[in-house]
């Protein structure tokens, strides 16, 4: 491949989660806040769906997975999927906020955000799931996949922070004064953003026959198994199911940490005039990104892991020290450390992929990079519930300018102390229970790689 192709495969591989999360961060930074401030929704009820429906949907990743490993057409295995569901996706990120008062019932009115915001998910996990599936599958050489990865979030972070500056501003300039109004038609300028993006990636991404090679070189390579077999293989993948529970963590606090970011700066700090420029910080988070190809030269992928949970928690603290340079300061090195953290584990997913077959003579790339469908869904869920019952539990107040002592501890808990203890029980578990011989999956791949390159020069 060509330098300009090359390029041009990372920057239309990237744009499909830069689409993904243009829909994600609204939601995690701003839909319980537009439920809460503008719908007038009890915070315990947001919480509790946001939950209730992370639990129906939660593994529907692993099923994706699986549909995409027995997928079979001319466009590939999981390049297709970008096409049947990126348009889906983009016309129910509209729907999520148009929300009809349905004459005042409040009961349908109930029944609309929860029929919508489940269908939402649902889709999100078909058109986000082939988006770790297909990376094997775009490239034979492992450092490429460190840059596609690099890229991958280096394009995420770039939609997250077009959603946190400028949303708050958007919405402002949008339908008068109607609230409501202005909101729907940020809604329907992002779905079609994401309905662009999708297509653009499934019009210019090709997939090579990687694993059709790959069977030839290993015959006793085990693929195609039932949804049965697969999972009871990943079980058995110690790697894998480690990096599982520690990617729910992940997910879990950072999006605590996104739905609480608004109520932190609105009312601990009292400065609702920051909170664009807060959110829109986490394009600094790039710097984390485009690390990950440099660092991994030289620690191992675990230790870049624990190097940036270690990092995040200082973030974290100097938070906290009630002054707005600290404030500044300890987000922009927290989300640094978030940017390494996501971009490298991406990477340790594909390493345990290759360890799967490697080891375990299990080829089912699907199921097993359905992990951060899996960590976000859950992730989603328990953050949203915990943000929600933390915030009834505090006795928030929409309506109220000024909130009480307890509301306000109940806010900063969820913002700075709750991330701040999972980011260090991930800390705790990668330590002692992540072991993985990088060293071998390399050389493994190397192989691999060596081995194709023999056939095609034949």
């Amino acid at each position: 491949m060509s330098k300009a192709q090359l390029w041009k495969q990372r920057i239309f591989y990237g744009s499909t989660d830069l689409a993904g999360n243009l829909i994600w961060q609204i939601v995690g930074l701003y839909l319980l806040f537009y439920y809460t401030t503008v719908m007038g929704i009890s915070p315990a009820f947001v919480g509790t769906l946001f939950f209730v429906v992370r639990i129906i949907d939660a593994f529907d990743g692993v099923v994706y997975g699986f549909l995409i490993d027995h997928t079979h057409s001319k466009y590939g295995k999981a390049r297709p999927y970008f096409l049947w569901f990126g348009i889906p996706l983009g016309i129910l990120t509209m729907l999520l906020f148009f929300n009809p008062s349905f004459g005042g019932n409040k009961i349908f009115q109930l029944a609309w955000i929860s029929i919508v915001y489940t269908l939402f998910s649902l889709v999100y996990s078909g058109a986000n799931t082939p988006i770790t599936a297909i990376l094997p599958s775009l490239t034979k050489d492992p450092d490429e996949r460190t840059n596609l990865a690099s890229a991958r979030m280096v394009m995420t972070n770039i939609g997250t922070a077009i959603i946190g500056a400028i949303s708050l501003p958007m919405v402002a300039k949008l339908g008068g004064k109607d609230a409501e109004k202005r909101w729907m038609i940020w809604g329907i300028f992002i779905g079609i953003a994401i309905i662009v993006l999708f297509l653009g990636a499934f019009a210019n991404l090709r997939e090579q026959d990687v694993q059709e090679n790959r069977a030839e070189d290993a015959p006793e390579i085990k693929g195609h198994l039932s949804i049965g077999e697969s999972l009871k293989g990943a079980a058995k993948n110690k790697p894998w199911v480690t990096l599982s529970l520690c990617f729910i963590l992940l997910q879990t606090f950072w999006v605590i940490r996104m739905q609480t970011a608004v109520y932190y700066l609105t009312y601990v700090y009292r400065r609702a005039d920051l909170v664009g420029a807060f959110n829109g910080l986490v394009i600094v988070a790039v710097i984390g990104n485009i690390s990950i190809p440099f660092l991994s030269k030289f620690m191992k992928h675990r230790n870049v892991m624990l190097l940036s949970m270690a990092v995040f928690a200082v973030g974290e603290i100097i938070m906290d020290f009630k002054s707005i340079p600290f404030l500044f300061a300890g987000n922009i090195i927290a989300l640094i450390a978030m940017g390494a953290a996501f971009s490298i584990s991406f990477v340790m997913i594909a390493d345990t992929v290759e360890y799967a077959r490697s080891e375990m003579h299990i080829d089912e790339p699907g199921i097993l990079s359905s992990v951060p469908m899996v960590g976000a869904k859950l992730g989603m869920g328990f953050g949203g519930l915990v943000s929600g019952w933390l915030l009834s539990w505090g006795g928030f107040q929409a309506s109220a300018k000024i909130q009480g002592a307890k509301a306000l501890f109940a806010i900063r808990t969820s913002f700075v102390w709750l991330p701040l203890i999972l980011a260090l029980s991930i800390l705790v578990i990668l330590f002692f229970f992540y072991q993985l011989d990088e060293d071998e999956i390399t050389s493994a791949k190397a192989v691999n790689t060596e081995a194709l390159d023999d056939d095609e020069d034949i």
